[in-house]
């Protein structure tokens, strides 16, 4: 039997966490850039976000999100634009404010 050794060529390494799709108001804040935009996907390190306002490559922002229902907003003190696509970009989180992080854990969880 042949085995598959992938032919030499690098297999794409999957993320170290799943993306959840969401639909939630967000906005930014950063030297660079602020506006509003929708959340349209997350994870505990990151997110996208769609907007009319894009941040440059590399700008940190501090970012609100707000998950639907009574939950509070989500704080990020301190993210960073990774990549930029069209009128979609991606952020890195680097520091949470408050319990925000267990409140993205727990959302993400459910």
């Amino acid at each position: 039997m042949a085995t598959s050794e992938n032919d030499g060529k690098k297999a794409v390494q999957p993320r170290a966490r799943p993306r959840v799709p969401v639909d939630y108001p967000a906005s930014f804040t950063g030297d660079e850039a602020s506006g509003q935009g929708t959340m349209t996907n997350l994870t505990l390190a990151g997110g996208e976000i769609t907007s009319d306002r894009q941040p440059p490559l590399g700008a940190r922002v501090s970012l609100q999100v707000q998950p639907p229902g009574a939950r509070p907003s989500i704080i990020i003190a301190l993210a960073i634009v990774r990549w930029k696509e069209g009128e979609r970009f991606g952020l890195e989180f680097v520091r949470f404010e408050g319990d925000a992080k267990e409140q993205l854990k727990d959302m993400l969880n459910q």
